[in-house]
């Protein structure tokens, strides 16, 4: 398995942790998580759930934040989510 594929299938992982606002299903899709404006579509979510994507750290980010991730640690920096995306915002 590569690296990829191990974010991947955490990725996979933690979106079937988080619960549908559809009544007919019970964790959330890719569709949904893009459908949420998270800056992501469906087919890069896909994509990073198989490993073959290559996302930036705001995707990772954006990400993290719609699967209710409070903190992600890269490179042994532990990032806070919603403090990154403040910080995104008031760049932009």
């Amino acid at each position: 398995m590569t690296e990829k594929e191990k974010i991947g299938k955490r990725v996979v992982e933690l979106r079937n942790k988080v619960p549908s606002e559809e009544y007919s299903k019970k964790q959330v899709s890719q569709q949904e998580l893009a459908d949420n404006n998270i800056g992501l579509t469906k087919q890069l979510i896909g994509s990073i759930e198989r490993g073959d994507a290559n996302p930036t750290l705001e995707k990772l980010v954006l990400l993290a934040k719609a699967l209710n991730q409070k903190k992600i640690d890269v490179l042994g920096v532990e990032i806070d989510i919603d403090k990154f995306i403040k910080e995104m915002n008031s760049i932009s």
